[in-house]
């Protein structure tokens, strides 16, 4: 029997482990879950360890002349060293610590590593969603999702990793209400061109655009809205922001948050394996492991990134000592 209650905690408790979910009212907004108890958004069970979140060390970027001139979160990192501070993440979507910046972080990585690669054979990645209409509201999630995926392919998304969303932001109640929808990132066939379109706020009929498909093939007749949106500024950032928002199917260990179909399915197109470490903001060069052992304080976190500008301008103190020392041993993500 599944423990429900674990999926209720107050504000307070999760506000305690992880104050950045005030910063967003999906992250603390309560759930109308009326008929669907098996279902949560990420990060709202228990905290999985008293690791999570815990400091584990630092990359740093020891190329002060790339970073003249340069800024990074407000600050000039001329003759400054860059670092990423790193912590232990958990694996678990439902921890209240972790969800946001680490298996989130982790899971835009590992689909920023597929698609990258897929888009070299593929094309332009594109962000889909597709609404499930309200008499498919209740239908077994396995069903639903594999109908949406029909959906896509009938439009003409004919490859790409569906991220399932349950709830949607009710402004007026002040809550979390039951609407699921898909946020897909994969590949339009022939691309997205109604961007471009003069009539694209008002689609010509039988024109065959995907919008046109969309809507006068598909919308009228099955009820699914299927949309492409904007871009953002990368596809990480988009992976990421999506993952940190999905749902969860309660009491299933590994329940899959988002999923692969078409030309990206698994027995379609390998995987892509994603280094741990991403190169220096500020002037993508390599970044090393290390400990800091100067004697001048350092910068903590600057808002919601990782990385960091020391204020230190040499790589020894005072007394000739190092500020860093490079650290060998276990990855770092």
């Amino acid at each position: 029997m599944v423990n429900l209650d674990v999926y209720k905690r107050s504000l307070a408790e999760r506000v305690s482990l992880n104050s950045q979910i005030l910063k967003n009212k999906y992250w603390y907004l309560p759930v109308d879950d009326k008929g669907h108890l098996e279902f949560s958004p990420v990060g709202r069970s228990v905290k999985t360890s008293d690791w999570c979140s815990k400091f584990r060390g630092l990359s740093v970027c020891k190329d002060k002349d790339a970073h003249k001139g340069h800024f990074l979160n407000g600050v000039d990192c001329t003759n400054k060293f860059v670092s990423r501070i790193h912590h232990f993440w958990c694996k678990k979507s439902s921890c209240p610590v972790c969800f946001i910046r680490g298996w989130a972080v982790r899971g835009a990585k590992y689909l920023v590593g597929r698609l990258d690669k897929a888009s070299k054979e593929f094309g332009s990645i594109e962000h889909v969603v597709c609404s499930v209409p309200k008499c498919d509201y209740d239908l077994p999630y396995k069903v639903m999702r594999n109908k949406a995926v029909e959906i896509l392919k009938s439009r003409g998304v004919f490859g790409g990793s569906p991220i399932f969303h349950g709830y949607r932001v009710d402004d007026k109640r002040g809550v979390l209400v039951w609407s699921p929808h898909f946020h897909v990132l994969g590949f339009v066939e022939g691309g997205y061109k109604c961007w471009s379109c003069k009539r694209k706020n008002n689609c010509l009929k039988g024109c065959g655009g995907f919008d046109d498909r969309s809507y006068n093939d598909g919308f009228l007749k099955d009820g699914y809205i299927v949309k492409v949106l904007p871009k953002r500024k990368t596809v990480f950032g988009t992976a990421w922001y999506q993952l940190h928002h999905a749902t969860i199917k309660v009491g299933i260990e590994r329940f899959h948050v988002f999923t692969w179909f078409g030309v990206c399915a698994y027995r379609n197109f390998k995987r892509s394996d994603v280094a741990s470490e991403v190169p220096c903001p500020v002037c993508d060069g390599a970044m090393v492991k290390a400990v800091y052992v100067g004697k001048r304080r350092i910068v903590k976190d600057l808002g919601d990134e990782a990385y960091v500008p020391f204020f230190v301008d040499d790589e020894f103190d005072e007394d000739g000592h190092p500020n860093f020392v490079d650290s060998i041993g276990s990855r770092v993500e």
